[in-house]
């Protein structure tokens, strides 16, 4: 055999081995334990450890709310609502920088929430060209709809509308995903629905009322100061009590101080718990997993007062910008009160770092490098860390959301929420997954029989393909549902499809007087373009699915992607390494078609 068919069979096997490797927690998770141990991730993890070689316990194949109940919510964001309020905060601050900051003249303001209209009625009508000019060269997102002698008419401009919906709804998917989060639901589902609601997903969970009350209050923003008494805190906790093993807890030093290191917050909590200084708390970090968004890599901790000296209340707007030296930064502003309290805060507060806390989840600690007055700050991300800028301007972006999210959150209705019950999923799982045996048991009766020995060697790529789709899915932390096992069968299908074409072609190369050796790799050779141009359109198919589809849908499109995927790789590969081997290793001079 020639190097390049053994560097095939060699990426077989460890593509073989990975698979199998991928699906230890999906089978720990769906065969030794039962449905109400599932959403333990903690406990799933004991399990794994005993395996010693096992992935972490995130890489496993969910389950969805079809298959094994739970509770569904739509979540209704009040956009309107949260923009005619922020028109009115909008109003006072015009007013107070025309009259107080610019002195250029005195006028009253008032505003119309139905129409999102300000009127600004200046008391001597000679200054209301200097007013309009300034007020709107400063105020880029408002507009003007008429003047009418000392009156002058604005209006929030369409496209800062637009982009404020969008990130309401972004908002309130964060602060859900948070607080969803502590209650240790391990197959979260949370996605945008059409333009201003928000579809939940809690499989597992058995109790309506407590889940609204989790997902529907509003979200705390809170500054906190970090406590530097002690740098070495979280060191000299470890060193004088270890954390037991099975926690998985490390002491890191990223942020220039020791910290605590945890891919679970669970035990991270339970460790540190009666061991804080009074007056002090312990809060963690999610540190953001760079491959999925809204998914937490790990957690690490920081020990901040409990004294909350100032609230997401006072803060009035927050947006990522670039520096003058090209740098990311989150410029945010408060009103009259917070301004005089941050201000305060910042003198005394010199050289320590600030804690920025949404929902007791510590989003950025900044350091203070001088007394900041006047109502605005700026918090610079730097560019260390070996991180591109784009990454850093995207951590910018998300903390700007964190903090909007605190200051200005629109109010959130459920508009439906409903049990899925357990037993209804119980029945389906048995269903679909008898169904899928039946239809792939029946496919690989056929094959063997029709095409004997080629049959057989797709019937062993067709049992691997079942085992990769199931594995990317794991990979993906993807969440199978009763659509998604149609699209397991569907992509069975077409795998098996893919074999008889290459069969078939064999067959026509033999019937042509060819040698085995010849119309196996002609076979092959012509077959591929076919398969290629077949499985590409699908997949293309598969893409505008995930894309415009929800819930069900998605999970079809998931499943149905990553099965042609899995087939392009068995029927064109794996299939060909094995027969070439059978045909020239063997120097076989006949094929069995």
């Amino acid at each position: 055999m020639d190097r390049g068919w053994w560097w095939k069979f060699g990426m077989i096997v460890a593509v073989t081995l990975a698979t199998l490797w991928l699906l230890i927690p999906t089978y720990v998770s769906l065969v030794q334990m039962t449905p109400a141990e599932r959403n333990n991730i903690a406990l799933l993890q004991q399990k794994l450890d005993a395996w010693k070689i096992a992935p972490p316990a995130k890489y496993r194949l969910n389950l969805g709310l079809d298959l094994q109940g739970g509770i569904h919510m739509v979540m209704r964001v009040d956009t309107k609502t949260a923009l005619q309020k922020r028109t009115e905060r909008r109003g006072q601050q015009i007013g107070r920088w025309v009259s107080q900051d610019k002195k250029i003249g005195e006028v009253t303001t008032d505003t119309d929430p139905e129409q999102l209209q300000l009127t600004l009625t200046a008391k001597d009508p000679g200054t209301m060209d200097a007013i309009e000019k300034e007020v709107l060269n400063t105020f880029t997102d408002f507009t003007k709809v008429s003047r009418d002698g000392a009156k002058l008419v604005l209006a929030p401009d369409e496209s800062q509308v637009t982009r404020f919906e969008q990130e309401s709804v972004d908002q309130a998917m964060l602060v859900i995903r948070n607080r969803i989060d502590k209650w240790g639901v391990a197959e979260l589902d949370v996605r945008k629905l059409g333009t201003d609601s928000i579809q939940i997903s809690l499989p597992g969970r058995s109790d309506p009322e407590q889940a609204k009350e989790l997902v529907g209050t509003t979200a705390q923003l809170e500054f906190r100061m970090v406590d530097d008494t002690n740098p070495a805190f979280f060191q000299e906790m470890f060193n004088k009590t270890p954390p037991p093993a099975e926690a998985g807890i490390t002491v890191i030093s990223e942020e220039g101080f020791p910290q605590l290191s945890s891919p679970n917050r669970v035990p991270l909590l339970d460790y540190v718990k009666g061991k804080v200084p009074e007056g002090r708390q312990v809060l963690l970090e999610c540190v953001a997993n760079p491959l999925k968004k809204n998914e937490c890599l790990s957690y690490r901790t920081y020990l901040v007062s409990r004294e909350v000296p100032l609230t997401g209340e006072s803060l009035e707007s927050a947006s990522a910008n670039i520096s003058q030296i090209n740098e990311p930064e989150v410029n945010i502003t408060f009103d009259a009160a917070g301004a005089r309290e941050f201000e305060h805060l910042t003198e005394a507060s010199v050289g320590k770092r600030m804690a920025i806390v949404l929902d007791d989840y510590v989003h950025s600690a900044p350091r203070i490098n001088e007394k900041i007055g006047g109502g605005s700050a700026r918090i610079t991300m730097g560019r260390a860390g070996g991180k591109s800028f784009d990454e850093w301007f995207q951590e910018a972006n998300t903390l700007a959301l964190v903090l909007k999210a605190g200051a200005l959150p629109a109010p959130v209705t459920v508009g439906e929420i409903r049990q899925v019950g357990a037993s209804l999923g119980e029945e389906l799982v048995k269903k679909g997954s008898l169904a899928a045996l039946v239809g792939l048991a029946l496919v690989v009766l056929f094959m063997a029989v029709y095409y004997k020995k080629t049959g057989l060697i797709a019937d062993v790529a067709l049992l691997l393909n079942g085992l990769l789709i199931l594995a990317g899915l794991a990979l993906f932390n993807a969440t199978l549902t009763l659509p998604g096992i149609a699209g397991f069968v569907l992509t069975l299908g077409i795998a098996v499809d893919a074999n008889v074409l290459i069969n078939e072609r064999i067959r026509e190369e033999l019937d042509h007087g060819k040698t085995a050796r010849q119309a196996v790799d002609q076979g092959y050779d012509r077959a591929f373009w076919t398969i290629f141009d077949a499985h590409v359109t699908t997949l293309i198919a598969g893409f505008i699915l995930f894309a415009t589809g929800t819930g069900p849908i998605r999970g079809f499109a998931t499943t149905l992607i990553v099965g042609l995927l899995a087939s392009l790789f068995t029927s064109i590969v794996v299939t060909r390494v094995i027969t070439t081997y059978f045909v020239h290793g063997r120097n076989a001079q006949t094929v069995s078609v």
